[in-house]
């Protein structure tokens, strides 16, 4: 008696169809945005797929390409030589043909029941005599039914490890538009081997009497060993090693602790998961965390977003990691990462090869140290190696300094300044000293009603030492938070706290403190001078500038100095980043989720209400995409900017995923001389939840 069949894919809660039959995925991210790539890629994950960053390890291609010639091409500029081929598996035994009896003059001699390679996967061979007598009408893709052996097809010719097929991207569309697995073949764009990248010609003509003598001279030599860059890899000489369970991860008997509900409900968004401060496999996230400082520097966009979504997803488990395999069951992690940790388990040190290079790397050294100074990027500091020739922030100084902008002069002035963390206490008595002066420079009507400081940024996500300082200023009445950020500044500086205004923008005022319209003509720029970072990172009013504490005690004054006392050493309190961020009463609720979450958590947020509600969500507010950019209100209700904040959680989620309590200290300056700290604030607030790791 047969065993009842299991539960179907729709069944067990899980979207269809699953692509766990297919061989290795990889996605070409040619004529495909980012947001359109990552949601590719959202989509396969999701659906079981095993979706590759590695092209060496991929046997099915998807791309938005059209042409044999250009996947050839683009295949080859990621590393892969390949030759066509017409047939990618090799012929199966022959059937043997009995011979039939003659049959009389005039009656057709037609075999019907010879069976070729392609007709037992599926496929009709382009050689059937029967295509001849009765054609079938032409289905569209899309109009074709599913059928068990056309999709086994799309695993079985493909898992030879040097076989590859490129498949048109609408493949995919079309099979989750079906809602299952389509045959494949109409699709394909390329079948071809992988082969060897071929040797350059050799145009030298040499003397055979010249080889001779340098066959001798070799000869007399003691031989050379032969050395490797360490950040060389061919992918056809040496493939990655997939992780295969070992022996003693077998006969290990302490049970694995149960999955989180995220992990089983394989949620795929940041900002549905709760992180701690410092999670269980912290110190693998730091190993991560240099390999994807290492993307960055050499302006690998989408392995730089593939390894924030695998840290993310780290970050939130609970539990310490004790096999490999534990990896490969949360949600955008997969056999890279678990090699990397299997890798990180056998090290002594608890470091890995690809980490490293970013302290032992010459190149990379120089790359991360020009990288750190405030105002430069990526592109920027390639461009002062590469192109420039510096080595050192002194070739900087002695050979461009006359190039730099200001604000590259500033983060090269404080460099180490700015380097080092902030601890807590400082960034709230920076809190207390802002709101103290914005107060005074713009009085409220009501002295029981003062001007507000929320502090957000890393100080909002419980860190000990923040990188800099981000506070939002808000009040109910409209009319006292327009262009407020000018009288901020003009009394901050008069009063020696603000030594530099890097940047003053008045984008909300601009507008009259609305809304960004829906599809507004961004002319934000960014602050850091450096074209790798995205123009309208936010359109609210803010100013970003150097701090310095202007008290302090001079071990020597002057004492003919007017006035008496006067300080005439040089002020040895450091100088800090800060940003003062100005936002309406409206929507304070957005502003202060927008500026408190880190990359990951601020993309996937906007990502999530993107593909969820149909809105776009930033800093400014909500509007809802399908009525043209109609405005969101979502905090009515809340009397202050912590039930505005919770209001604004709930409407986006609307329903609890995980309710994580997570301890926090925001600083709420509450008006001149006065500030509190709250007690433990609910970060998973409607099940939205605040990434605490990073």
């Amino acid at each position: 008696m047969s065993e009842a069949p299991g539960p179907s894919t729709e069944e067990a809660g899980r979207p269809s169809p699953s692509f766990s039959s297919c061989p290795p995925i990889f996605v070409l991210p040619t004529h495909l945005s980012l947001e359109l790539l990552h949601e590719t890629e959202a989509n396969l994950i999701k659906r079981d797929a095993r979706l590759t960053y590695d092209i060496s390890e991929a046997r099915l291609v998807l791309g938005k390409i059209g042409q044999e010639k250009r996947a050839a091409l683009e295949l080859r500029s990621r590393g892969l030589w390949t030759e066509p081929i017409s047939n990618p598996e090799p012929p199966r035994k022959r059937r043997r043909v009995v011979r039939e009896p003659e049959k009389p003059a005039g009656q057709a001699d037609i075999d019907l029941s010879t069976e070729t390679e392609d007709e037992e996967d599926g496929m009709k061979s382009r050689h059937d005599p029967s295509r001849h007598l009765n054609r079938p009408k032409s289905r569209s893709p899309a109009e074709s039914t599913f059928n068990p052996s056309e999709a086994s097809s799309v695993s079985s010719t493909i898992e030879q490890p040097d076989i590859i097929k490129v498949v048109k991207l609408d493949w995919l569309d079309q099979c989750l538009k079906a809602q299952e697995l389509l045959p494949i073949d109409p699709y394909i764009i390329y079948i071809a081997r992988q082969v060897p990248r071929p040797e350059p010609p050799k145009t030298t003509i040499i003397s055979s009497d010249i080889i001779q003598r340098a066959k001798q001279d070799a000869a007399l030599r003691p031989p050379t060993p032969t050395r490797h860059h360490p950040r060389t890899h061919d992918p056809a000489r040496n493939p990655p090693k997939l992780y295969r369970t070992t022996t003693s991860e077998n006969d290990d008997t302490v049970p694995i602790p149960p999955a989180p509900d995220w992990v089983t409900n394989h949620v795929l968004y940041a900002c549905l998961r709760s992180a701690p401060l410092h999670p269980p496999n912290e110190a693998f996230i730091n190993q991560l965390i240099k390999i994807r400082q290492i993307r960055e520097l050499t302006l690998d966009e989408i392995g730089v977003r593939a390894y924030s979504t695998s840290i993310a997803a780290i970050a939130a488990y609970p539990y310490e990691f004790r096999r490999p395999s534990e990896i490969l069951a949360l949600p955008g992690c997969d056999t890279k990462i678990a090699n990397l940790f299997h890798e990180y388990q056998q090290s002594p040190t608890g470091t890995l090869s690809a980490a490293a290079l970013l302290d032992t790397d010459p190149t990379l050294h120089i790359l991360h140290t020009f990288y750190n100074i405030w105002g430069v990027g990526a592109k920027t500091a390639r461009d002062f190696h590469y192109a420039r020739h510096w080595t050192s922030l002194d070739d900087i100084i002695e050979h461009g300094w006359s190039s730099l902008t200001r604000v590259q002069q500033i983060g090269l002035k404080y460099y180490d300044e700015f380097l080092a963390g902030i601890p807590r206490p400082e960034v709230q008595h920076i809190a207390h000293i802002v709101t103290h002066h914005a107060n005074l420079a713009r009085p409220p009507p009501n002295p029981n009603n003062p001007i507000q400081c929320i502090i957000t940024g890393g100080y909002r996500r419980g860190k000990t030492l923040c990188g800099d300082v981000d506070l939002i200023l808000t009040h109910p009445d409209e009319t006292i938070t327009k262009t407020l950020i000018i009288d901020v500044v003009a009394a901050l500086e008069s009063a020696g706290w603000i030594t530099h205004t890097l940047a003053l923008h008045l984008i909300t005022s601009h507008r009259d403190q609305q809304t960004l319209p829906y599809r507004a003509a961004t002319s934000t720029s960014s602050s850091t001078g450096d074209n790798s970072t995205p123009k309208n990172f936010d359109t609210l009013d803010k100013a970003l500038v150097v701090w310095q504490d202007p008290h302090f005690t001079d071990p020597d004054p002057d004492p003919t100095s007017s006035p008496p006392h006067h300080h005439h050493n040089h002020n040895p309190n450091p100088h800090r980043r800060v940003d003062i961020i100005i936002s309406p009463w409206r929507t304070i609720g957005c502003a202060v989720l927008g500026w408190s979450g880190d990359k990951t958590f601020e993309r996937d947020l906007r990502r999530y209400v993107k593909k969820t509600h149909g809105w776009k969500f930033d800093s400014s507010g909500v509007r809802d995409r399908n009525s043209g950019g109609r405005v969101i209100d979502l905090e009515g209700g809340g009397r202050t900017w912590e039930e505005r904040e919770r209001l604004h959680d709930v409407e986006i989620k609307q329903a609890a995923l995980g309710q994580t309590l997570v301890e926090r200290g925001d600083l709420v300056c509450r008006g001149p001389g006065a500030f509190e700290l709250p007690v433990a604030g609910v970060i998973a607030w409607g099940g939205l939840v605040m990434d605490q790791s990073r």
